[in-house]
């Protein structure tokens, strides 16, 4: 089975992360396909097929010009939207296990 993982941070950042990467091991030892989905950081450690991903949010950082769009962008992302249906498309996952999306613009993908 193909399974896409889609989690906000594809990097070791907390709880969230250790459960997608430890789940994703498991299902790869049982035979599974995974592949993941989720924010561009340097310290990513996980991918997909494509190598598509959405634009880091940082909160606590970034232009006046970035800050005043992130409100938009938790609600709606064209370009969340256009990145996974680049993963959804070449991968042809068999199942999405999304998790913890919320603020981040991957919410409406």
């Amino acid at each position: 089975m193909k399974i896409l993982m889609i989690n906000k941070f594809l990097y070791p950042n907390g709880g969230s992360e250790t459960y997608i990467f430890k789940l994703g091991d498991y299902l790869k030892q049982h035979g599974h396909e995974v592949q993941y989905f989720g924010m561009e950081h340097e310290g990513r450690c996980v991918g997909n097929v494509v190598d598509a991903y959405t634009t880091d949010m940082d909160f606590h950082g970034g232009s006046k010009l970035s800050k005043l769009m992130y409100p938009l962008k938790t609600i709606y992302s064209s370009e969340a939207r256009r990145k996974i249906r680049l993963v959804l498309d070449a991968f042809e996952p068999d199942v999405c296990h999304i998790n913890n999306v919320e603020y981040q613009g991957l919410s409406e993908s």
